[in-house]
């Protein structure tokens, strides 16, 4: 009797307890900023199929769900990859007339078997043949399939990586200027020798991340101790880009259950930390958002939290001095010189809830980037119950974000890892995909509007990789980086969009490449795809700056 007394107090108390959580699940909706937004800055989106549905072994694997952008043909039209857990293929996804459809036999994708997850990928071009080939990580390292004429064949890349990490998120540049693409492999605690999700202040606990130089025939080194950038901690991905406007590539780091990390590079192989509003302080920062939010020519960034989900008490795990957390939703203003601004509250973004891959697109062309962040997480009982809808923050002309996910027709049901965001119809407008684990992807298209838009193809090639661009009209300038790894353990279009509002004119497209050289176009036309990968490509080739006239 007695046990059975015991046993009916026990399911009574978590009956409590999910119900307890529940609140604080439901009760995160940010209802004291003034989130209101006029109806034509709202894109609206349609539905449309996409057949993958990711599959999750939550006893092996990490929680994550790798996917990329990658026009496999360079038709200007991105195909869509998605990692595949651990007994489920890879897959690729054209989109042609009008549905997605899995090409995965007919680009001759490598299968992968059932004994790996992947989890991480980008796409980059390697062996700078005009084809762009995809990298991606597993737990037994990293193998990049390059692409001749559409069609991939594998290379294993043998990755120097301690017994206890696990592959990550992963983002390439040329960070010596030498003409080749380097790595920087984040890596997370194998699944297995993981101790908890709230550890914070054991500095022996997490897994080292890797530098990886390349030696100039795609095969690598480690230089992480070297260049000042050995760490013990769990780690979900990082950015290669130029923060401090020195052409040289910069690079950001995200720890999750603890700080997110800016380091300079030196420009001789070394890095050296700087300080953030992040620094020596604790959060959960996730996923990684780059852009100009700001539209003043520096590249911001905004980091994803646990949020007003949990309760305080609960997330703060280890951490002894508690005013040292920040629960919150992060986001980086530049300021110039390695110096940040965190303007998540005055943006009013601040208090959103638990979330994970984040990105900023400019959805309706308005010349102001948007804010799509992924939410939900797999491995949290509460969540089986109670689901978050994944935001989609549309920017206000006053610089603050409004939730527009139900508006939008965006509201996303399951566990969400990141947003992709292209333009696959090729109608100017940016469509979307959620990407989701354990559970099916969403894909949707723009519905548009009537402002007006410049699309810049980079391509791919070893310079295009952390390009800054510029777009110059009579009233404004735009900016944007080409960056491998936004989102979370994914990478997104090298597409580079933007939106003009009602301009009618662009005077210049400035593109500076990561060898420092230059491409202009001047007076291009609205409306329309500027490729330049043939132009850049070249200008790997000459030491001068190359001009044109669209």
């Amino acid at each position: 009797m007695l046990k059975k007394i015991l046993k009916t107090l026990g399911v009574i108390i978590l009956l409590l307890i999910i119900l307890v959580l529940g609140f604080f699940w439901r009760d995160s909706v940010s209802d004291k900023y003034d989130i209101t937004i006029s109806e034509e800055k709202i894109p609206t989106f349609t539905p449309i199929s996409i057949d993958f549905n990711h599959q999750y072994n939550g006893d092996k694997s990490l929680p994550i769900a790798p996917s990329a952008l990658i026009d496999i043909d360079n038709d200007n039209i991105d195909e869509v990859f998605f990692g595949g857990g651990m007994n489920q293929e890879d897959a690729i996804f054209a989109f042609r007339n009008n549905e997605f459809v899995n090409i995965s036999e007919e680009v001759n994708l490598p299968t992968k078997g059932k004994t790996t997850t992947t989890v991480g990928v980008v796409s980059a071009d390697f062996d700078n043949n005009g084809f762009t080939d995809i990298i991606l990580g597993r737990e037994d390292g990293l193998r990049i399939y390059y692409n001749t004429n559409g069609k991939f064949t594998e290379k294993i890349i043998d990755t120097p990586m301690n017994a206890k990490s696990n592959p990550a998120g992963i983002t390439v540049g040329d960070i010596d200027k030498d003409g080749d693409l380097d790595i920087f492999l984040a890596t997370y605690l194998k699944k297995e020798l993981m101790e908890g999700q709230t550890i914070f202040e054991d500095y022996t606990y997490g897994a080292t991340s890797e530098l990886l130089l390349n030696n100039g025939d795609d095969t690598f080194v480690s230089i992480t101790k070297a260049a000042g950038l050995d760490y013990i901690h769990n780690t979900f991905q990082g950015v290669l880009v130029d923060i401090d406007d020195d052409t040289w590539l910069d690079l950001v780091v995200v720890h999750d259950t603890g700080e997110a990390r800016t380091y300079r590079n030196n420009g001789d192989l070394t890095f050296t930390m700087k300080p953030n509003p992040l620094t020596k302080k604790f959060a959960y920062p996730m996923g990684l958002a780059v852009g100009d939010y700001n539209n003043d020519g520096l590249v911001d960034f905004m980091f994803s939290n646990t949020g007003s989900t949990l309760p305080r008490v609960l997330a703060e795990g280890d951490i002894k001095d508690a005013s040292l957390f920040n629960e919150k939703w992060i986001l980086f203003r530049n300021d110039g010189d390695f110096k940040f601004t965190d303007t998540a509250e005055e943006a009013k973004i601040a208090d959103y809830e638990f979330s994970w891959g984040c990105t900023f697109a400019d959805l309706n062309n308005d010349g102001l980037q948007d804010l799509m962040v992924a939410e939900n997480y797999v491995d949290l009982a509460p969540n089986k119950l109670f689901k978050l809808p994944s935001r989609v923050l549309i920017q206000k002309e006053d610089g603050t974000f409004a939730p527009t996910e139900k508006e939008s027709k965006l509201v996303n049901p399951h566990y969400a890892i990141t947003s992709l965001v292209s333009d696959f119809n090729q109608d100017g407008y940016l469509d979307m995909i959620w990407v989701n684990i354990d559970s099916p992807a969403l894909a949707y298209l723009n519905e548009g509007g009537t402002n007006n838009y410049l699309q810049v193809d980079l391509g791919e090639t070893i310079s295009a990789q952390g390009a800054k661009i510029t777009v110059t009209t009579p009233t404004k300038k735009l900016t944007d980086w080409l960056v491998t790894g936004e989102g979370l353990a994914s990478d997104q279009t090298s597409l580079i969009q933007f939106g003009l509002g009602a301009e009618t004119t662009v005077l210049n497209i400035n593109v500076r490449l990561s060898n420092d050289k230059e491409v202009n176009v001047a007076n291009p036309k609205i409306n329309s795809i500027v490729d330049l990968k043939s132009l850049i490509k070249d200008s790997q080739d000459t030491e001068e700056v190359l001009d044109t006239q669209e």
